[in-house]
Parts: C-alpha cells; sequence; structure tokens
C-alpha cells in the first residue's frame, strides 16, 4: 500500500448468471471530500471503471459487470450458434466449464492522479500498482465448509436461533458444469444455492441451506437414468445435517438444476416420504418410475420451451403421471414477464388444486438479448430465471410433509 492506503477491499456482487467482481473499496489514512469523483482517478487493470465516489474515508470504484474478467468463474466458451435451414431453431453444442477452481477473489488497482482529502490536503497520485488485501463476497461468506463421506458441502445456518425452534432446510444441488474440488464452486455459479440465504429471505424465512459440491470425476446422474453411488452419499449427508442441527424434519426441501433436478427426482422416488416439497428446474428423469412413486410427491417442475432435453424430457414424466392418475397443473410463461406479472402468473397457477405443476417458459424466453439463443443457452438460462422468481421460493417454503 502507498503511504495514505489502508486497504484495499476486493468486492462481489451475486447475479443469475455468477458471481462477479463489481467494485474495489479502497480505504484511506484522511477523510475526503464526500461525493462524486472522476473515474479518471484510477485505474483498474483489465476492467472498465464506470463510476467512482467518496464517502468517510473511503473512495468506491464501480466496474463495469459484462467484462470477461468480472466472473469469478470463467465464461465457458462453447461453440455458437449454427444454422439450422429455414424455419429451424440454432444448434450450438453445450458449453463446457473449463475445468479450474474459482479466479482470485482481488484486484489490482492504480490511483493516477492526485486526490484531495477533506482537510485540503494533497493525496498524491502514482504509477504504483495496489493489490487488494481484503475480499467482500456478501452472502457466500456467510456459508460454512464442511466433509461428510468425501463430498464436500457448504452449510448456511441460520443467525439468531432460537433454542427449541425447529427450522427448514434447502438443500441444493448444482448442474454438472461446475462439478470440481473447490467447495464454493456451487455458491459462485449462481443464485441456486445462496438465493435461500440472503437477508431479505432470511429475515422472512429463516432456514438452514445445504449445497453440496460435487467432484469433477463423479457423473452423479446420466441420460439413461442411472446415478453414481454418491447419490446415496448425499442422502446420508442431508440426514447428518438434518440429525446434528435444528432442522425440521417435516420440511426438508430440494432443489437443483439439470442433474441436480434430475438427482431429486432420483432421491423422490427412492424415498418419496422425505421431502416436503421439490422445485425442480431443468432436468429430465425416467417416465415409468416417476409415475409409480411420485404421483402424490409436491413438485414444482420448470423447463424452457427450446430446452432439447428437458422440455421432452419433462413433458415425458408429466404425461406418465397423469396417466397415471395424478393431476398436473400446466402453464406456459414468458421468462421477461416483470415481477408483478410473475406474481400474477404464479397466482393464478395456484387457484388449481393440484400437488404437480409445470411449468413451462415459452419459446426462448429465458435467453437474454446478450446471450446467443441456441439449445444449450435455453438449457442453461433457465435456472438464471427460475431462481428469481421469488413467488416459488415462498411456495416451497409453505409445504410441509402430510
Amino acid at each position: 500500500m502507498n503511504e495514505h492506503i489502508k486497504h484495499i477491499t476486493c468486492v462481489t456482487d451475486n447475479s443469475p448468471y455468477g458471481q462477479k467482481i463489481c467494485a474495489a473499496r479502497i480505504e484511506y489514512d484522511k477523510e475526503l471530500m464526500s461525493g462524486q469523483l472522476d473515474a479518471g482517478l484510477y485505474e483498474v487493470p483489465g476492467r472498465r471503471i464506470t463510476g467512482a465516489f467518496a464517502a468517510g474515508n473511503t473512495v468506491t470504484i464501480e466496474l463495469e459487470l459484462m467484462d470477461d474478467a468480472a466472473y469469478i468463474i470463467p465464461q465457458p466458451k462453447g461453440p455458437g450458434p449454427k444454422p439450422g435451414g429455414p424455419g429451424k431453431k440454432p444448434m450450438g453444442g453445450p458449453p463446457k466449464l473449463p475445468a479450474v477452481s474459482r479466479r482470485p477473489r482481488e484486484l489490482c488497482v492504480i490511483q493516477i492522479g492526485d486526490l484531495i482529502a477533506a482537510d485540503g490536503t494533497s493525496l498524491a497520485g502514482s504509477d504504483t500498482v495496489l493489490k487488494s488485501d481484503l475480499v467482500y463476497e456478501p452472502v457466500i461468506e456467510d456459508f460454512r465448509q464442511y466433509e461428510f463421506e468425501g463430498l464436500g458441502y457448504n452449510l448456511y445456518i441460520p443467525k439468531n436461533l432460537e433454542a427449541g425452534k425447529a427450522y427448514p432446510l434447502v438443500v441444493y444441488i448444482h448442474d454438472a458444469g461446475p462439478c470440481g474440488d473447490d467447495t464454493r464452486i456451487t455458491l459462485s455459479q449462481g443464485l441456486g444455492a445462496i438465493v435461500w440465504a440472503t437477508d431479505e429471505w432470511q429475515e422472512k424465512n429463516p432456514c438452514y441451506v445445504l449445497a453440496p459440491q460435487i467432484p469433477r470425476h463423479v457423473k452423479l446422474t446420466r441420460d439413461d437414468f442411472q446415478t453414481s453411488e454418491e447419490i446415496e452419499v448425499l442422502k446420508r449427508m442431508i440426514d447428518d445435517v438434518a440429525e446434528h442441527h435444528a432442522v425440521d424434519k417435516k420440511r426438508i426441501y430440494a432443489t437443483g438444476q439439470s442433474m441436480g433436478c434430475m438427482a431429486f427426482c432420483e432421491l423422490n422416488i427412492r424415498y418419496p416420504e422425505y421431502f416436503a416439497a421439490s422445485l425442480l428446474v431443468a432436468g429430465q428423469w425416467s417416465p415409468e418410475r416417476m409415475a409409480e412413486y411420485c404421483c402424490g410427491k409436491k413438485l414444482w417442475i420448470l423447463v424452457s420451451e427450446h430446452d432439447e432435453k428437458a422440455f421432452p424430457g419433462m413433458n415425458a414424466v408429466t404425461d406418465a403421471i397423469e396417466a397415471a392418475g395424478a393431476r398436473i397443473g400446466r402453464y406456459k410463461w414468458n421468462a421477461k414477464s416483470t415481477k408483478e406479472q410473475f406474481e400474477k402468473l404464479y397466482a393464478d397457477a395456484v387457484k388449481e388444486e393440484v400437488n404437480i405443476r409445470y411449468t413451462v417458459f415459452d419459446g426462448s424466453s429465458v435467453v437474454p438479448e446478450w446471450k446467443d439463443d441456441n439449445p444449450a443457452t435455453n438449457h442453461v438460462c433457465t435456472w438464471a430465471v427460475a431462481y428469481t422468481i421469488e413467488p416459488l421460493m415462498q411456495w416451497l417454503f409453505e409445504q410441509t410433509l402430510d
């Protein structure tokens, strides 16, 4: 650090598409003139600065969130869409996540211009490159890391636990993309795990959150509806957490995306009296076995219409469950709906007295304008939308084991 800088904190935020480095906070040894600063006073190598302001003795430098270097998990560089011919959807192979851990949560900062302190003194700039020495990762840093029978997992424990009170447990399993040895990858990938641990959600619905990390060498589920032996390790892990913490065993909730969705389909089949309800995103599983064991389960299934596997896969599942005698609520939603529109869509959906609900996001509406529209993005963007719809989260927490 230079003579006037005490600390530089690398600040991250959480988005549906992954954790990003969003800002640098520079703490000086003097009070500063408050307000907006000229962003040209600073450089952050490899990043674009969008703004800077001072408050107290701290300068916050805001960074462009669309920079490739913003992402903690490097973004996959899969093949782009290929023309599919007249009237056909563009095709593209699924992007592959590099076999790496999260990027370091750090920044380099250069104060190139002079900064005026509140007492009128000048804090001189220079060409010295200063590296951050602190990191702030909201929500993610509130999880604790453990290991169970060779599998790492993250656990959020509610703050201010009341003696004698039992709390819900949300179990989230990620998709195959972020499999790896860094236990926190699943927390950095998107919202699936951390959305349940935000201050806003915990204030209304205090709960435990369990997010296992599947190693890269483990193929937890396969498209032929087979699983690895780790599926039972996960069940024992959930049992262990529920046993050693103040968990309400009538309110254990399952949610997961793609591979995680498939894993919870199988666990619901094997243990039909275990989970109070499941939020299943962008997966598919055996229609015959789901129909045999899951007709009485409380499930909300979500897929994108242009997901070339999950959409036909879950069509087959819901058709089979319906043929077995269950009533299915079927809904087509536009994924670009506003918060108020989602609330209305949800309110209309829950008027039906059904225990299994199936939402299809219309067309390619899950794909944002800045991403290519192909089956792969329709798949992965499904969960970027699903975990932002608060009424679905609330539905999950309203369910209990009978």
